[in-house]
This record gives C-alpha cells, sequence and structure tokens, in this order.
C-alpha cells in the first residue's frame, strides 16, 4: 500500500521559516520565493492539518498557535533525521552539512561563542549555525518551541522532557575592588562577607543560585544592587558598590569603567554550577547538533580556553 502524507516538505519548510522570524515577509526573503506563495503554502498546509499555525497580527507579524509549536519541534526532527539519511547514504558523516540553530545562556557567550563558531568553520566549513542568545528560560523556550535545536547552557531547573549531557563545571568565586580590606586573602569564608552590600548578577534560576550559596552559608545578603548584565555587575563592584559572586572569569581584571576586581575563592563548600548540552529528549540531536555538541565538549577541555579554570565533565564529581 502507497504511504501518502497530506503535507509536502515545501510546505514544512515555508513554515519553519516563518516559525523562525514570525514574520512573512521576512521568511519569503530569506527562502527567495513570493509573500504569496509563502501565505499559500501556509493555508494550504493548516487547511491539510485542520489546525490554524499562526495568529495573524496586522501588520505586526504572526504568533505561533500551540498547534504551531508542536508542528515546528517535530519538523525540526524530521529535517535532522533527513539530513542524517542523505550523509549516511552520501557515507561522508565526518562532512557535516546544513544549518543548525543553537541557544546560549547569554553570559556564556562572550567566553564561548567567538572560539566554538571559529573552531566549528574550520572543521565542518559547510554547517552553517544560526545563534539564539538568552537568559536559562529563553534558552529552554527556545528548545521547546522547535527554534533551536540544542543548547549551551548551565544545568538550572529545566523541568521534564530535556536531555542533558553535562560538559564541564565552573566553580563560584567572590569579586571584590582592589580597595577591599579581603583583596589580599586569596581564599575567603562567606560569613566574613555578611555584612558587605551585595551586587547580584539577577537572571531567571541563576539569581537563584547565588542566593542559595549566601543562604547555605548563613547569611542574609545586603542586597543593595541588581543587574541581568554579567559587565555591569563587575564594573559595579570594581568601583566598590559592594562584592559578588560569578563562575566565569574573564583572563582580564580590567571592567568597562577601567577599574579592576579581585577573584577570591570561596572557602565554604558551595556547589558548582556544570555547563551542558541540552536538547529535547524526545528529539534524536542531528549530525550538526553533535558536531557542536563535540566542538564543545573540545573547547572545554582546554585548559588554555578563557572560560578557564574549569573541571572537565570526565572527571567532574
Amino acid at each position: 500500500m502507497v504511504q501518502r502524507f497530506p503535507v509536502t516538505l515545501t510546505q514544512l519548510v515555508y513554515f519553519t521559516e516563518c516559525a523562525k522570524s514570525l514574520n512573512m515577509t521576512a521568511a519569503s526573503q530569506e527562502l527567495h520565493v513570493a509573500q504569496s506563495a509563502v501565505s499559500t503554502a501556509i493555508t494550504q498546509l493548516e487547511r491539510s492539518l485542520g489546525a490554524s499555525l499562526f495568529i495573524r497580527q496586522h501588520s505586526k507579524g504572526l504568533i505561533l498557535t500551540s498547534a504551531g509549536e508542536t508542528l515546528l519541534r517535530d519538523a525540526q526532527g524530521i529535517f535532522g533525521a533527513l539530513t542524517d539519511a542523505i550523509d549516511t547514504i552520501r557515507a561522508d558523516q565526518h562532512h557535516v552539512r546544513g544549518s543548525v540553530t543553537v541557544a546560549c545562556f547569554n553570559t556564556l557567550s562572550p567566553f564561548m561563542l567567538p572560539q566554538l563558531l571559529g573552531g566549528l568553520r574550520e572543521t565542518h566549513p559547510e554547517l552553517e549555525v544560526e545563534l539564539i542568545e538568552g537568559d536559562h528560560d529563553a534558552c529552554l523556550s527556545a528548545l521547546r518551541g522547535g527554534r533551536a535545536e540544542i543548547a549551551i547552557t548551565y544545568d538550572l531547573p529545566g523541568g521534564d522532557g530535556i536531555a542533558r549531557t553535562v560538559m564541564a563545571e565552573f566553580r563560584p568565586h567572590v569579586i571584590v575592588h582592589p580597595g577591599h580590606p579581603l583583596a589580599d586573602a586569596g581564599t575567603v569564608a562567606l560569613r566574613q562577607l555578611a555584612d558587605d552590600p551585595f551586587v547580584l548578577l539577577d537572571l531567571p534560576s541563576s539569581s537563584d543560585y547565588f542566593l542559595a550559596i549566601l543562604r547555605d552559608a548563613g547569611i542574609a545578603p545586603n542586597i543593595r544592587y541588581r543587574s541581568a548584565s554579567y559587565e555591569t555587575v563587575r564594573a559595579m563592584v570594581s568601583t566598590g558598590l559592594g562584592y559578588s559572586i560569578l563562575n566565569q572569569r574573564p583572563r582580564t581584571t580590567e571592567t568597562y569603567t577601567g577599574d579592576r576586581t579581585v577573584a577570591l575563592e570561596i572557602a565554604d563548600d558551595a556547589p558548582s554550577l556544570s555547563v551542558e548540552i541540552a536538547s529535547l529528549a524526545q528529539v534524536r540531536r542531528s549530525s550538526r547538533a553533535r558536531a557542536v555538541e563535540e566542538a564543545v565538549r573540545a573547547l572545554l577541555a582546554d585548559p588554555a580556553h578563557p572560560a578557564a579554570p574549569i573541571v572537565p565533565a570526565s572527571s567532574a564529581g
């Protein structure tokens, strides 16, 4: 019996591009086809499925419906499986082609993406990497919405349905300004900072992690300032506005203000944060996603990488 499907690959390609940009005009320009062709394909797809995939907003673009989100997620899996099948038939699995969208936690981006993309350009020149940057919740939303195949993020709460591969661990540390009484101590017990003003890196889930470190040390932090920007937090600390707790360590101690910070090891038993590759559990990672994963693993295993010091996943406790 001949197996027939009510949808075509072309319709799915047009739909996926619309779902990424949430704008039919932008999608048609990216696809190099007339907007009417995109609109017609989406309408026919909706009729075939018996469900609306987008909410059309006049002059304001598109909004994915729940049916649209489901189709986008599944379409990405279909495209990944088809590309893998083609690569297998070509017997050239080490030559990765095509496009992959990667979501990245925004505080990790400047530490990892430049070298990651540069390395991938050399090892897989025909692999196109598209990026989505955001906080932990935004990365998980991109995965669940089918807008990204994998995410580079921290092992923070994310709910069910997410497959995680730990790449490395980052230990937390304290930063203070050079004139702080403990600046030359090298190591600090958190209780020594109990009365100091605290500058919080205020990102979803991340802020809970930092506050839990202080709470477990018996400290009710005096939160003087909050910022969602990693560099703003460092700059505030460098000018003497308080101390902070962070995980990444830039190779330079200078901040945007020209002032410096001093990093201190934490004597307390503070939990590390794992850096991980995350994806939807029910979707098999494509060869393109696996190529990115291996590049991340190699990058974080390199002791010369700017994100050091870290503990590679193979030796992480």
